[in-house]
């Protein structure tokens, strides 16, 4: 603590003299009536409290300021983290790691909060702030324990970090990388057992996410077995209860790997539930691993998409291709002259390459379509009948055409927003070669959306290149232009044709999509969930101006496999409804969704599935080796859990952790403390009240 003042400390002389000469001068004349034992102090008494506070009064007249040094010692953290997943008691230590291995954590915690700040943590997928260790987690992300303890210690005294694994990671990037950040000590605990014990699992199971009803579907089946040389196993798949496939499998060596390949029938449309498994041997050092579930969404129908073209051409099986990569699409290719228009009411789409022809082709063909309602994709060339398609189309119009073309290139319209492409989709578009498209002025009438613009050498046109339509109930698109096979061409060195295939879906998928016109609408389509993932629903509601609403109250009840019912109600968010119906065991579920807009109850019906996670037991081999590396390059060490008193003075004898002490100055102005204030407040309010007690004022 330090005295400085705005003026010289010198003039404090002259605040002790006017303090003495007011004092003096006051009790000169001032005959006070006070005698007897205590008089003389009494007066004594008096001048001094006026001579403080007179002293007090002039001595803050020249800004007295008070400079205070404080000294503050942050202790370092230590930030214990500890793997609660379940591949932790994937070995015969099991009954060790549950109620041994919590009071070892507790203990090294006890032994070094004295010295050191200790957070704990727990983690599995996600890294929790929590000293509960129960080994449930489904799945393990080593590399987000160092990327929140960078984000949250980064700027603090961090000391060392012990870190409790037993190195199976199946989440999330190498933990080697991410944890050279963080410059400090990474003092491991090597969990789990390095030793490979018998064992039989599921290695994998290869399946399509979406079949077809009526159609067979594969899936190739990976098998693992480990010390299981001269045993049998049979392999099982059930459905509904039956066994639908069957396999006895033969185990040959110790180390044992074989695929089954199995054709399976999609009978039933919905979600269907396979449990396959394989049969126990005798001491498997886990059996949760014989068993795998799977889900396979089986759908009734395709989408039945029309390409009608006028002739040959290399775009035709670009587009089909492209068409084709979403297994939802089923594409017709036909050529105009070999077309009957029979059942045309069946196609969800129908795309018309260079039709109408220049001849008329086409022309009666496309009226039976805009009869029948159906969205239409047409794409514009040089064999296309620009003139009839004026009188066909009343949304584009392109006149002044001399049977010639432009190369023209694509310039984004920022403004649309009929379906999203991110911004690496779009700067791969960019990159495309020209379409040719037909010489003319374009006029664009009615409500459209306009994709992309063409742009003509340098010059960056209004005429359209990709528009969309919508005058009436049917949508209608427009591609002005041919080459769309060099687009995938080009594409396949950039993106393995994913770029152009996922443009063509989409506006595929907008064309063919009918509206919904229902006041009630889930969001949100998810119909997969993990186990360890909360299942959530959002859903807007819409009054008879198809305006959002969300003051109704919005209930959902979950019925399960065995009948059980869940009821829920939604949480209203800005304009809209969210639920967060949290974890749920594995199986199929089944919702409705209800709420009552005017006098009038909107529903809404569907399913979903919760999938089981086994990850944490394909791997049953603890990593020490990683553990070891970690160690190692931060200049940490590795220990077992035998080893708590080691890895308690490791901790301790390591210089590099160590308090860090900060300095902090302040200064403070005297006026502004409210100690002086009721210091001369006091002074001159006792002497007062002695001066009228004595009757002398």
């Amino acid at each position: 603590m330090q005295l400085t003042t705005e003026y010289s400390l010198w003039f404090i002389i002259f605040c002790l003299l006017l303090a003495a000469g007011g004092s003096w001068l006051l009790y000169k004349n001032n005959k006070l009536n006070l005698s007897g034992k205590y008089g003389k102090p009494a007066i004594v008494a008096l001048m001094a409290f006026r001579f403080l506070s007179l002293f007090f009064i002039s001595f803050l007249l020249l800004g007295p300021l008070l400079k205070m040094i404080t000294r503050k010692v942050e202790k370092p953290f230590i930030i214990l983290a500890v793997d609660n997943s379940e591949s932790v008691l994937a070995n015969k230590d099991s009954a060790f790691y549950k109620k041994e291995f919590p009071l070892q954590i507790e203990k090294i915690k006890e032994e070094l909060k004295e010295d050191y700040q200790i957070k704990t943590y727990t983690f599995g997928k996600e890294v929790n702030a929590s000293s509960t260790i129960n080994f449930k987690e489904k799945q393990t992300d080593i590399s987000k324990v160092f990327d929140e303890i960078n984000n949250t210690y980064s700027n603090q005294n961090l000391g060392a970090i012990i870190l409790a694994s037993d190195g199976i990671y199946n989440e999330g990037s190498n933990p080697i990388y991410s944890s050279k950040e963080l410059k400090v000590p990474v003092f491991s605990i090597a969990l789990g057992d390095t030793n490979q014990h018998k064992d039989l699992l599921i290695k994998n199971v290869k399946h399509n996410q979406l079949v077809y009803q009526g159609n067979m579907f594969p899936l190739q089946i990976d098998i693992n077995a480990f010390g299981c040389a001269a045993q049998n196993s049979t392999l099982t798949i059930q459905h509904h209860g039956v066994t639908v496939f069957t396999k006895s499998i033969s185990i040959g060596t110790s180390n044992f790997f074989t695929s089954i390949p199995v054709e399976l029938d999609a009978k039933e449309s919905g979600m269907q539930h396979y449990i396959i498994t394989l049969s126990k041997l005798n001491a498997e050092v886990s059996y949760v691993n014989n068993r795998t579930d799977i889900f396979i969404n089986v759908i009734n129908g395709k989408q039945k998409i029309l390409l009608l073209a006028l002739a040959p051409h290399p775009d035709i099986s670009a587009y089909k291709q492209a068409i084709e990569s979403n297994e939802n699409n089923q594409v017709v290719l036909k050529y105009i002259d070999d077309f009957i228009p029979q059942n045309i009411g069946e196609y969800n789409l129908a795309i018309l390459h260079q039709l109408p022809g220049t001849g008329g082709q086409g022309s009666s063909v496309i009226k039976q379509f805009k009869d029948k309602k159906i969205p239409l994709l047409y794409i514009l060339g040089a064999q296309t009948g620009i003139n009839i398609f004026n009188t066909i189309e009343n949304t584009l119009n392109i006149s002044g055409n001399r049977s010639t073309m432009n190369d023209a290139l694509l310039s984004v319209n920022n403004e649309f927003s009929l379906f999203v492409l991110n911004e690496e989709e779009l700067n791969t578009i960019k990159k495309f070669p020209p379409l040719q498209s037909p010489y003319g002025n374009y006029i664009v009438k009615g409500e459209s959306s306009v994709l992309f613009k063409q742009q003509i050498g340098y010059v960056k046109t209004d005429f359209p290149l990709i528009l969309f339509s919508k005058n009436t109930e049917t949508k209608t698109g427009f591609i002005c232009g041919e080459g769309f096979w060099k687009w995938r061409l080009y594409d396949a060195q950039l993106s393995k044709q994913s770029i152009s295939q996922g443009l063509i879906g989409k506006m595929v998928q907008y064309l063919a999509a009918k509206d919904d016109k229902s006041l009630f609408r889930m969001s949100n389509t998810k119909k997969r969930f993990n186990e360890n993932e909360s299942v959530q629903f959002d859903v807007e509601a819409y009054n008879q101006s198809y305006e959002l609403i969300n003051e109704p109250e919005v209930q959902m009840m979950i019925k399960n496999a065995q009948g059980k019912t869940f009821n829920y109600t939604f949480s209203r968010t800005e304009k809209a409804y969210t639920l967060n119906a949290g974890l749920m065991p594995v199986g199929n579920y089944l919702y409705e969704a209800a709420v009552t807009i005017g006098n009038k109850t909107e529903r809404l019906k569907g399913s979903f599935t919760i999938m089981p996670l086994q990850v944490e037991f394909l791997q049953t081999v603890a990593n020490h080796q990683l553990l070891n590396q970690l160690s190692v390059q931060s200049s940490g060490q590795l220990f077992y859990p035998t080893q708590t008193e080691k890895l308690i003075k490791a901790v301790k004898e390591n210089a590099t952790i160590k308090p860090v002490i900060y300095t902090q100055e302040e200064v403070k102005s005297w006026i502004n403390l409210k100690w002086i204030f009721f210091l001369i407040l006091g002074l001159l309010s006792a002497e007062w009240f002695i001066r009228k007690w004595n009757g002398s004022v």
